[in-house]
């Protein structure tokens, strides 16, 4: 049961040749990956066959939704059923799909999170008649199954993940009250999420006592126009469940009337910058890209401070960027980058993972692209195509390029990391013409991270490393220099 807590965590620490102390994210940081559409309803063997493959990509963590709706019975019904809600084993629940997941990742030492998360069943759901399953969950009911995968699945899982993007209709609704000629927008998301996280924390630790619950989970942007579809930035949602205007001054009038705070034990954001590179800093300054990652915490930050949120653990929160990529063209033409892009930005969005302080996880959305249908022009690449392999099973290059990410850490520094982790003797040689000029010899440090102090040059790197079976190699992209 404890085999999860033994694997090496990844990301994040200094090494021989690594930054100063102070730069550093945190020293047990991961690299996580979910794929829920390849996971969830497959065979055992095409199961399986993932999760070789996550083992070989260097994974950590596996990101896997409960989605409230799936499991527990009638979920189409407007009545709920009889039956013990906060009993995993009572005979209503359907675990099968979730536990053949569970199962693959703790046979080959992958840790799990687990979000848990709508579609509601429609019992579940604030006013059923409107049968509409993201609509106003009903707090009590939502953290009886919360309770209930947590003692299902504690043995095996350490973190769990409260409600995917709460600040994005498709998962909760209303985001707000549109404005009209009589009244003024308002939102109402954070305070329905507050509600919920106030019921869902308490049932998880009843369920697990020991598992890191995080909050947040939100979207990395909104929109200015409230309504109630329409995405709320995070910055501002998190300000708003914790009842604090924009100069973090208390608000005590209408929903905010008796306002309880939430606990967290960590902090949790899909940081996606979309089709911008990872270091560019979002124009709007309540949206929180990966760029952006110590706005995020100093909002974080004042909101404890306030202590309109709680810390379930010692300490400041942490950050876990569990949901990130690069959709690219081909095949979405509509919101893709090319595809060498994808490859060099999911390379430096690493690295700034790794730099931004208390920063836990960096995660991979989709190790498979998502079903297209063509005909439905732009509406037909709803699901993400932001993986490392074409739904045809065509690698990307950022395939080629994710065990080993590599990328320039400054003007005479390259920085990477060897996945899976641990101490690997490593050569790093510039391509020149047909040959290779050795640059360094150098060892990793034990997580697998390394920089090389180099006189840079536009061209293309090769890292030769000793691996499990023999000598590994691994290319670059093109770098333009410095």
């Amino acid at each position: 049961m404890n085999t999860l807590l033994q694997r090496t965590l990844l990301l994040a620490c200094a090494g021989a040749l690594a930054l100063p102390a102070g730069s550093l994210a945190a020293k047990d940081a991961e690299v996580s990956i979910m794929d829920d559409q390849l996971l969830l309803g497959s065979t055992p063997t095409q199961v399986n066959q993932a999760m070789d493959q996550f083992s070989s990509l260097g994974v950590d963590r596996l990101r896997v939704s409960a989605f409230w709706g799936s499991h527990a019975p009638s979920p189409a019904s407007k009545v709920k059923p009889a039956f013990n809600a906060a009993n995993p084993n009572d005979p209503a629940y359907n675990w099968v799909e979730l536990d053949r997941v569970v199962q693959a990742a703790v046979a080959r030492n992958i840790k799990l999170m687990i979000s848990i998360t709508t579609p509601a069943p429609i019992w579940g759901t604030g006013d059923p008649k409107r049968n509409n399953r993201v609509y106003k969950p009903k707090p009590t009911e939502f953290a009886l199954f919360a309770q209930a995968v947590a003692a299902r699945y504690g043995p095996f899982v350490d973190q769990y993940g409260l409600l995917n993007e709460p600040n994005q209709g498709a998962w909760l609704q209303p985001q707000a009250q549109r404005k009209t000629r009589r009244r003024p927008a308002k939102l109402i998301a954070p305070h329905l999420y507050r509600g919920l996280a106030r019921a869902i924390y308490p049932a998880i630790k009843r369920g697990d006592a020991g598992s890191n619950v995080l909050v947040g989970e939100l979207a990395p942007s909104g929109r200015k126009d409230p309504g109630p579809t329409r995405p709320i930035r995070p910055l501002l949602f998190l300000r708003e469940m914790g009842c604090v205007d924009k100069r973090f001054r208390r608000i005590r009038k209408e929903s905010c009337r008796n306002f309880k705070p939430v606990t967290a034990d960590s902090i949790g954001h899909h940081p996606y910058a979309f089709f911008l590179e990872p270091q560019q800093k979002s124009k709007e300054r309540d949206d929180a890209a990966i760029g952006d990652g110590r706005r995020l915490l100093k909002t974080i930050d004042r909101l404890t401070a306030k202590r309109v949120l709680r810390t379930g653990r010692p300490g400041r929160l942490d950050v876990h960027y569990t949901e990130y990529g690069y959709q690219t063209d081909p095949p979405d033409r509509f919101a893709g980058v090319a595809l060498d892009l994808q490859s060099r930005y999911l390379q430096e969005a690493a690295f700034i993972a790794w730099k931004t302080p208390r920063v836990r996880t960096i995660n991979q959305f989709r190790l498979t692209d998502g079903a297209i249908d063509r005909k439905a022009g732009y509406k037909g690449f709803n699901e993400f195509q932001s993986g490392l392999i074409f739904r045809s099973g065509k690698p990307k290059p950022s395939l080629g390029t994710f065990a080993t990410p590599m990328t320039i850490a400054g003007r005479s520094k390259i920085w990477g990391q060897i996945r899976p982790g641990g101490i690997h003797n490593a050569v790093l040689e510039r391509v020149a013409g047909n040959g290779f000029i050795e640059i360094s010899k150098f060892r990793t440090d034990v997580l697998g991270y390394f920089q090389v102090n180099t006189r840079l040059r536009a061209g293309r790197y090769r890292l030769r490393y000793d691996g499990p079976g023999g000598e590994i190699v691994a290319t670059t992209p093109e770098f333009l220099g410095p």
